[in-house]
């Protein structure tokens, strides 16, 4: 048998060597609930059937094809689940809490999730906030937030009108009483296998089956091709061969953002001395007060 790792959702999956009857018939990534026991599940992999299990404390739940907590999960199995009744503790890497005012996410950011360049400077998306994004220096990750109203655009790098930012994450508010009829669920924006499930009141990664991708409308795990998963696109610096000045003077080594002197919709990054040009979107100005990209009032 080969064994996979996996994660919390997924526990320790075994693939037989033999083509099994159960598959066949069934879609790559078809799942099954196991009905001797509560925390097991089959997966079918490639016309192969595979046994997975979930970690300690977990129900497998073949509606959302995820483990979950005992307490939200209808277990009919035959036999009592081979799983411990203690509660269940989520991991210590929390997710970062959404909150749709920000409040409390700077203490919260873990800039561990985040890979910056060693080198340069760098805006990625926030995986799992349209309104926020991430600052890379020299291999640092510094939280950005947009402007109240304004969403991140991956593709050319600033914060924008939620209609041109081609967001699809659902801003939600973890809430800090669970309820198992409206679970709360978030894609990862850089990895499709990836998705953060709330509990607690907080944000918590957690993976899909080996070769299964989330898909972010149901709010589950499912084959590749139908999951229609699409990961950001790098940014360029924008090039305006019109504009003067192209540079401001950068004289120290911090990073800040500046206004450029002629044009509203523009201004600059500066950083250990040098300057990049950025634009506003459409129908949008650089604004001092909140260092964005904001509205015209």
């Amino acid at each position: 048998m080969n064994i996979l790792a996996a994660t919390l959702f997924v526990g320790i999956v075994s693939v037989t060597l033999a083509f099994d009857e159960e598959c066949i018939g069934k879609r790559n990534g078809a799942t099954f609930t196991d009905e001797y026991s509560c925390g097991r599940y089959r997966i079918c992999l490639g016309g192969y059937l595979s046994h997975g299990e979930c970690a300690s404390g977990l129900f497998w739940d073949n509606f959302r094809r995820l483990c979950l907590p005992q307490a939200l999960v209808s277990c009919t199995s035959k036999l009592p689940a081979t799983v411990q009744t203690t509660p269940f503790v989520p991991p210590t890497s929390d997710g970062i809490i959404l909150d749709e005012n920000h409040h409390g996410l700077p203490d919260d950011f873990l800039t561990e999730e985040y890979t910056c360049p060693a080198q340069g400077v760098l805006s990625i998306p926030h995986r799992r906030s349209c309104s926020q994004y991430v600052l890379c220096f020299d291999g640092t990750a510094v939280l950005q937030r947009c402007a109240p109203g304004l969403h991140f655009n991956a593709a050319n790098s600033q914060c924008t009108q939620p209609n041109l930012a081609n967001c699809d994450l659902q801003e939600e508010v973890c809430p800090e009483k669970d309820d198992p009829l409206k679970l709360v669920f978030v894609a990862d924006r850089f990895d499709c296998s990836k998705y953060y499930y709330c509990y607690n009141g907080k944000f918590h990664p957690h993976s899909c089956a080996p070769g299964l991708h989330w898909d972010p409308l149901n709010n589950w795990c499912t084959t590749i091709a139908e999951s229609k998963c699409q990961n950001f696109t790098p940014y360029t610096e924008v090039n305006e061969p019109t504009l003067v000045p192209k540079k401001v003077s950068c004289m120290d080594d911090q990073a800040r953002w500046v206004k450029h002197p002629k044009s509203e919709r523009h201004y600059y990054l500066c950083y250990k001395g040098k300057s990049m040009l950025k634009r506003c979107d459409d129908g949008l100005i650089w604004d001092e007060a909140s260092l964005s990209c904001n509205y015209l009032y």
